[in-house]
């Protein structure tokens, strides 16, 4: 387990960079000064550079409290299997590096490389994870006060303002190291947004900020992953509003991808409301047949969709609108949450439930991969750790080695 005081000094040296070499639009040119917009809302508009700590936990976001929920259909998940041939989709969430290289090394050895890696804030791994597995995308991620885009909820955010103020540590952290252009692909831009229960049309705010993070990652030849949705969001309404606004268009002709958040929590099964077509006579969910369905598998508004769920597998809702548009871009799950437990003891269960989830986005071309959250968890997470569900002749390496293709 990482020492804390080498956490506090990585922040305390992050804080550094952000405050004494100060980035534009475009590296190496003079930054303009930049102001916030006036606002009357009690939201206080920060002057960028940012000076406020960055956390030291790269926490997900709660999952937002539903007023009322469908019953848990008791039918229990029937994994399907991969085809033959078809290589596990299931990458890496790591904190700190633990053994994570170590399974890196392991997988190239035997010819099935991770697809995708993530780290957050000690992005330095990455480097030797491209060294080992020059093909395996990696993602990074900077933890810091406005990755969240809270702004957006204020109509009066000067959006051209705020987008230079979020890309601002990613300039920074790569000012300060240029060998990062290398070994990360792709910059996670934004951490669970916005969150459930706020009107659509903060929703489209969020997507016009994507597009002008995206200029500006264009002008400094990096490429975002954007959004960075937490679980169970967004709803259909807002999917509406943010395809509307072009951002995926440009997401597809910039080269960018999105990333999002899924899974279940607690004991629940994992695919707790998941392909849900048919309501008994009180409304609730249920396998059979009844000639009643469901009002958008639980995502209001929707329509029902094979293999969709309000939980696992939320993403074909969006990308059902996507494939409409012509705008598919890959799709990144960064944090997936397996659910049952993190215990050891329940090792068989969670390696089940993780195969599940790996089964059923193999029939999703677009999807790059998963990312279990997490690996080397800092002490705030030390009780969320997956590492030893990839250990040993049952855990996930040794599983990833058995699907591989036959030579």
């Amino acid at each position: 387990m990482p020492d804390p005081h080498r956490i506090a000094a990585l922040t305390l040296a992050a804080l550094v960079v952000l405050a004494c070499a100060p980035v534009s639009l475009v590296l190496d040119r003079p930054t303009p000064t930049a102001a916030p917009p006036a606002t009357s809302t009690p939201l206080a508009q920060p002057t960028p550079p940012p000076t406020a700590p960055l956390p030291t936990d790269p926490s997900p976001t709660p999952l937002p409290t539903q007023a009322s929920s469908p019953a848990t259909p008791t039918r229990p998940p029937s994994p399907p299997p991969l085809p033959p041939g078809e290589r596990s989709k299931l990458g890496v969430h790591g904190i700190w590096s633990n053994h994570i290289l170590h399974f890196t090394q392991t997988l190239a050895d035997a010819g099935v490389p991770f697809r995708i890696v993530k780290a957050v804030d000690d992005l330095g791994w990455l480097k030797e994870v491209k060294r080992i597995s020059p093909q395996t995308v990696t993602v990074g991620r900077l933890t810091h006060e406005h990755e969240a885009a809270g702004l957006v909820n204020d109509p009066a955010t000067d959006l051209d303002w705020y987008a230079a103020f979020i890309m601002e540590p990613i300039l920074a952290k790569v000012q300060g190291d240029p060998t990062l252009r290398q070994a990360v692909d792709y910059w996670e831009v934004t951490n669970e947004p916005l969150g459930g229960g706020v009107p659509s049309d903060a929703y489209a705010r969020l997507a016009v900020l994507m597009i002008k993070c995206m200029d500006i990652a264009a002008a400094n030849d990096l490429k975002l992953a954007i959004f960075g949705f937490n679980a169970g969001t967004p709803e259909w309404a807002d999917m509406l509003a943010i395809v509307e606004t072009g951002v995926f268009a440009r997401a597809q002709a910039g080269g960018h991808i999105l990333t999002l958040h899924e899974g279940v929590f607690g004991d629940g099964p994992i695919d707790k409301w998941w392909n849900v077509h048919f309501v008994d006579p009180d409304g609730n969910p249920i396998a059979q047949d009844t000639g009643v369905t469901a009002p958008g598998g639980w995502i209001p508004g929707a329509p029902v969709l094979e293999g969709a769920g309000a939980l696992c597998l939320r993403y074909r809702f969006l990308y059902h609108l996507l494939q409409q548009r012509g705008e598919l871009v890959p799709l990144f799950v960064s944090e997936f949450y397996a659910g049952g437990s993190y215990d050891p003891a329940d090792k068989a269960d969670v390696v089940a439930r993780m195969l599940w989830y790996d089964a059923q986005i193999a029939a999703d071309d677009y999807v790059l991969g998963f990312a279990p959250f997490t690996l080397g968890p800092v002490p705030d997470w030390k009780n969320q750790d997956y590492e030893p569900f990839y250990e040993g002749d049952d855990g996930l390496i040794a599983y990833m080695i058995a699907r591989s293709p036959t030579p």
